[in-house]
């Protein structure tokens, strides 16, 4: 059910013949992928790595593209300017921590997009409840929807509104099947139980038959945590520039960058 709710929805709001997939090594992006292949799209993978770390996430869909013969393109994040992207983020809007980290090599990845629309399995995670604060909600369908409503608000969703705003700076038509309200309507119907038992993301994973070609595919891995983004961030704590506070943590750091930004002039910022 899931595969045909995600195949309609890639071609209701696909209109290109050649598409763009930001491209992981998780179930999500990789069943965003399929469906666009399954309705006739031809696929062009956009993956990337830090110049520092290549992550199971580039080498998977690195792997999956030649599979199945897709174009893929692999983006190389040049570290060295990470200072004045962190500063770009800040001009973007990006307030928290996860905002900043995972908006970060898409300052990156969209430049060497050709093609219009790009396709990305983004805040797909949410439906599942599989982060550590979402555990504390699993226990009862009441507080799960609560968890998944607050989840998918539209200031909010996995960060959505700050990837979208880079998109369209570079002319992009960013299409998030997993936003759409059918499948939210899939995804409302079960449990937590029943959406990670007898394995996690099993409904996508035995829907689409191509994944039984691939190989092993690893479950949830946290983007920032998995390109090695994370430890690039608490790099900021020594600079002296951007950590003007002397913060003990990178989170308290953005949001100082966050206010900075939004307060006129830098006397009234510093009362």
């Amino acid at each position: 059910m899931i595969k045909n709710i995600l195949c309609e929805v890639v071609e209701r709001r696909s209109k290109d013949n050649e598409v763009a997939v930001l491209l992981s090594g998780g179930v999500d992006s990789l069943s965003v992928a399929f469906a666009a292949s399954d309705v006739g799209k031809k696929i062009h993978a956009y993956s990337f790595h830090l110049d520092t770390h290549i992550s199971y996430d580039f080498q998977k869909a690195k792997e999956v593209s030649e599979i199945f013969g897709w174009k893929f393109t692999g983006v190389t994040i040049p570290t060295k300017n990470f200072i004045s992207d962190f500063k770009k983020l800040s001009q973007l809007g990006c307030k928290k921590k996860t905002a900043y980290e995972c908006i970060y090599p898409f300052l990156y990845v969209y430049p060497e997009i050709e093609q219009t629309e790009v396709l990305s399995g983004w805040a797909a995670d949410g439906y599942y409840g599989i982060s550590k604060n979402a555990m504390h909600y699993r226990h009862t369908q009441e507080l799960f929807d609560e968890f998944r409503e607050d989840y998918f608000r539209p200031d909010k969703c996995a960060n959505y509104p700050w990837h979208k705003a880079v998109s369209m700076q570079h002319d992009k038509k960013l299409i998030v099947p997993y936003l759409d309200q059918s499948v939210k309507a899939f995804f409302y119907m079960h449990t937590w139980e029943q959406l990670n038992k007898p394995s996690e993301k099993h409904h996508v994973r035995n829907a689409f038959e191509q994944f039984k070609l691939i190989g092993n595919v690893k479950k949830h891995l946290n983007l920032q945590i998995n390109s090695g983004i994370i430890e690039l961030f608490e790099s900021l704590i020594d600079n002296n520039e951007i950590n003007f506070r002397n913060r003990t943590r990178v989170m308290d750091i953005c949001c100082d960058w966050y206010v900075l930004n939004s307060t006129p002039t830098l006397e009234e910022f510093l009362r």
